[in-house]
């Protein structure tokens, strides 16, 4: 599922197997490039440094995220 693509905003976010991704960030490892967030208000937390830097987000990237939380991060398993 992607959040946001270039051509959209400034960056290009998905779902990973684990997580959620910012594809070629600017914030991220310059070796890398990505960055990948461990749950949905770190992504969110990361895309609003985004746009304090003047980059811009799809209004409906961060709605998204929320719709798609136990979907991107499911409840970890009591077995």
């Amino acid at each position: 599922m992607s959040y946001a693509r270039f051509g959209e905003g400034d960056v290009y976010v998905y779902a990973v197997r684990k997580g959620v991704t910012c594809v070629m960030c600017s914030f991220g490892d310059m070796m890398e490039g990505n960055f990948t967030a461990e749950s949905t208000q770190e992504m969110v937390d990361h895309l609003g440094a985004h746009a304090r830097v003047g980059d811009i987000i799809p209004e409906r990237t961060i709605p998204d995220l929320w719709r798609d939380d136990s979907l991107n991060f499911p409840p970890a398993s009591d077995s």
